[in-house]
């Protein structure tokens, strides 16, 4: 996986170092690739950079998160993917973008999930223990 949403842009010290917030540095990563892996966002792309795809990425994750805790705290039975979160970015998006952009985002938390599901790290039920995943990317980068 290609780093295209640094990894710093979800910890601000050693404390936000957690499981939850590793989880949605690699589903901002996913995101990404799923914008950039959409026939029907060719269009998006060729009116964005990729720093501003990337800048758009880490607000919609940073605004989904709480919905995934919530989910995983039990006080939702539902992860919202929520088309406010492109309209607060994109003011003036159309519906049709708004809603091709929503599918790359279920796309990429479709991707997210299955990626997770035999991953012994369990992130999401153990979303506020520290993890030191941070401290070893920036030691040794992807494993290739």
């Amino acid at each position: 996986m290609l780093d295209h949403i640094k990894a710093k842009s979800f910890y601000q010290d050693a404390g936000d170092k957690i499981k939850l917030n590793w989880y949605c540095y690699e589903y901002a990563n996913n995101l990404y690739n799923a914008i950039k892996k959409s026939d029907k966002l060719i269009q998006y792309r060729r009116g964005h950079t990729q720093k501003q795809i990337a800048e758009f990425c880490l607000y919609f994750t940073k605004r989904m998160r709480k919905s995934v805790y919530d989910r995983n705290a039990g006080r939702s039975s539902i992860t919202a993917i929520d088309a406010r979160y492109i309209y607060e970015f994109y003011p003036e998006n159309t519906y049709k973008m708004t809603q091709t952009l929503l599918e790359a985002a279920v796309a990429a938390w479709d991707e997210q999930v299955l990626s997770c599901a035999n991953c012994p790290n369990r992130c999401l039920s153990e979303c506020f223990e520290l993890t030191d995943m941070f401290d070893n990317l920036e030691k040794t980068g992807w494993p290739t």
